[in-house]
This record gives C-alpha cells, structure tokens and sequence, in this order.
C-alpha cells in the first residue's frame, strides 16, 4: 500500500488509482458513527481506503488533513 500522494498512488498489478473508474472508496465508521446513522443522521467516516475492485487490492487511504476535508 502506498501512502504517498494520491498523482503517484495506484495498484500494483492493474494499475488502478483514484481517479479510475474501477476505484471502490472502504469507509469506516465509529461505534458512535454506526449509532447517528442508524437514525438516518450523516456522520464522517474514520478512515477512507481505495481499493481496486478489478483484483481487490487496497491501493491508497486518505491522510487525516484529507479526512478533515472529506465530503
């Protein structure tokens, strides 16, 4: 897994990145998070990986500066 910037980040055996369409964004959520959505109220994710959908290799993750800003 490369944790450097998301230009140079990407998988290894199909050359998937995050702006790919083969891209699939793994979020996870708080026990609190779990809670606030289980009555239909949005929460942030604790963490954001990518992973290639093609093979299943996780490529990338979201820095905590780019989690602070995530949508």
């Amino acid at each position: 897994m490369n944790k450097s910037s998301s230009s140079t980040a990407h998988c290894d055996s199909c050359g998937t990145d995050r702006n790919s369409p083969l891209m699939r964004e793994v979020k996870t959520y708080g026990k609190w998070s779990w809670f606030l959505i289980l009555f239909g109220i949005s929460s942030k994710p604790t963490s954001v990986s990518f992973q290639c959908s093609k093979c299943g290799q996780i490529f990338d993750r979201l820095t905590p500066e780019e989690l602070e800003h995530y949508v």
